[in-house]
């Protein structure tokens, strides 16, 4: 394998792989299962076998590298239009503690310990079972908690206090550049942002890193020298 097949190889790899990561989307990494995390690897070791291996032609590697992700792609399909299937191809939630009690059977099917459970909610800040109202071992392999409502913080309801939503932020400034869409949709235009700045002190849009506006017209604005100004 010479340096031009070698340079051929990766660029091509890269294309298909770019390609196929993009039609298999972002639950790859966002909400891993076992199997996803199982397909990742696959895909990886099927792109490095492409490019480093001498004995295997390019089309023959490209087209396992497509037919395994499209058998991904259609479990994926499979898994969302079937209940049946779902929990067939990714199983389902267990459960493992219920008003603080721990469900050793859930435990045992989901293959845990008390210590990797204990550890894992403590991740969740939590550190007392009691505390506890239900948790579940998930397909991700990470535990979900909902504490008792005696051991959640007031909320606002709890507490009658209404405030006005701040609503959708509009960024009109990052890197030192206005972003017009984002300023007309604030109902701003470029006098206003001159006389926001001057009244934060900053002489040149320059010196702006990111600049957001909310519908309540507070101002955040962070300056390239990691100073921050609110208004």
């Amino acid at each position: 394998m010479d340096y031009l097949d070698m340079t051929y190889r990766i660029i091509f790899t890269f294309i298909v792989l770019y390609i196929l990561c993009r039609i298999l989307g972002k639950k790859l990494i966002s909400q891993m299962t076992f199997f996803d995390f199982v397909a990742g690897v696959a895909l990886g070791s099927i792109s490095a076998s492409l490019i480093f291996s001498q004995n295997l032609p390019t089309r023959i590697g490209i087209y396992g590298l497509v037919l395994f992700a499209l058998l991904a792609l259609i479990l994926d399909i499979v898994a969302l239009k079937s209940f049946k299937g779902r929990k067939i191809l990714n199983d389902e939630p267990t459960l493992i503690v219920k008003n603080g009690k721990i469900y050793e059977e859930g435990l045992s099917k989901a293959r845990l310990t008390i210590d990797e459970m204990l550890f894992q909610l403590r991740n969740k800040n939590i550190f007392y079972l009691d505390e506890v109202e239900i948790a579940f071992f998930e397909t991700n392999g990470q535990v979900t908690a909902l504490k008792k409502s005696t051991q959640l913080p007031p909320t606002k309801q709890d507490m009658q206090i209404n405030s006005p939503s701040r609503g959708l932020p509009q960024t009109f400034i990052i890197d030192g550049k206005i972003l017009p869409n984002s300023l007309k949709a604030a109902g701003k235009d470029e006098a206003w942002v001159k006389s926001i700045l001057q009244t934060n002190g900053i002489s040149k849009i320059g010196d702006v890193a990111v600049a957001q506006i909310d519908q309540l017209n507070k101002v955040f604005i962070d300056k390239r020298n990691d100073q921050e100004a609110l208004t």
